[in-house]
């Protein structure tokens, strides 16, 4: 594993906390939400990067990990608090409000995985090669029409090539990276505002686009993760529940409904806020659905 390594406003917040709590607490944190337990580590050797990147946001500073040549760039999300839910959305899966501790820092998929980032692991030989792309075109744009199956094979391979612990967020860490420390509906503010994401009521005046956008054609949020609010839907780990009051018994590994977050270019901009939710059949692949790695951090 190479690791490079740089003094970042990241590194001095960890100094301020103290160090993180250590044993079962980060199971404890999620299993509230039906988070089950992290996977077994993944085997193997693999390459890491770990280097201090700048965003497009003024003043504001993540570290990237790259956990293998091929693999999707990361931004490195500090440990903390937030609230999770929205006590005021008209949605009722999205209440009551919950406080969650995410005690680890973990690295989150800069941008929802592209088609040429996928085929790198279709040339492995361990993903599926033949997703549609519903002719919008392929590259940096974000890989739909996958099943949940086909989603987890992907975050298995960039576990293996890397070495690192590699899955599906769960809805608690995706809704905590997406928010980005801010309490507001979307990071930049309540109003999803002009130019700031991809849905169907995002662009003002001007003729809704169909279809999904590049990987990165609008802003990051404060910690350097792009299009978290809209593009298309991503996959979580997490079973579906009807609400935040209590967590999921089914069994993680295989139940039917999973949470989906994000919302995407077809629906409108109050799906695209980080506290909304949606399910969607595991076995049942959309071109409003693509995903984002997680990687567990040693």
């Amino acid at each position: 594993m190479n690791i490079r390594t740089a003094r970042s406003p990241l590194a001095r917040l960890r100094e301020r906390e103290g160090p993180a709590a250590a044993g079962g607490g980060r199971v404890r944190a999620l299993t509230r939400l039906g988070f089950d337990s992290p996977p077994s580590p993944a085997s193997g050797r693999g390459f890491v990067c770990l280097v201090l990147a700048f965003f497009a946001l003024p003043v504001q500073a993540a570290e990237e990990l790259i956990p293998c040549p091929t693999c999707p760039p990361m931004a490195v999300v500090p440990a903390g608090r937030f609230v999770m839910g929205d006590a005021k959305a008209h949605a009722g899966a999205e209440k009551p409000e919950v406080t969650v501790t995410i005690p680890r820092p973990f690295a989150l998929g800069r941008t929802e995985v592209s088609f040429d980032q996928w085929q790198a692991c279709v040339d492995d030989g361990a993903c599926r090669g033949d997703l549609d792309d519903h002719g919008w075109g392929r590259g940096s744009r974000p890989a739909i029409n996958m099943t949940w199956d086909d989603a987890a094979a992907f975050t298995a391979w960039v576990g293996k090539r890397s070495g690192l612990t590699c899955r599906l967020p769960a809805e608690a860490e995706w809704e905590y990276a997406a928010r980005a420390g801010t309490t507001t509906g979307f990071w930049w503010g309540n109003a999803a505002g002009t130019g700031n994401a991809n849905c169907r009521d995002c662009q003002g005046g001007t003729d809704h686009p169909y279809g999904s956008r590049p990987a990165a054609s609008f802003k990051p949020n404060p910690w350097g993760l792009y299009d978290m609010n809209g593009n298309v839907w991503e996959w979580t780990g997490d079973c579906w529940t009807p609400n935040h009051a209590s967590a999921s018994t089914e069994d993680p590994r295989t139940c039917r409904d999973r949470v989906i977050k994000g919302g995407s270019w077809y629906y409108f901009s109050t799906m695209s806020r980080a506290s909304a939710r949606a399910k969607n059949d595991a076995r049942v692949w959309s071109y409003n659905i693509g995903l984002r790695v997680l990687c567990e951090l040693p």
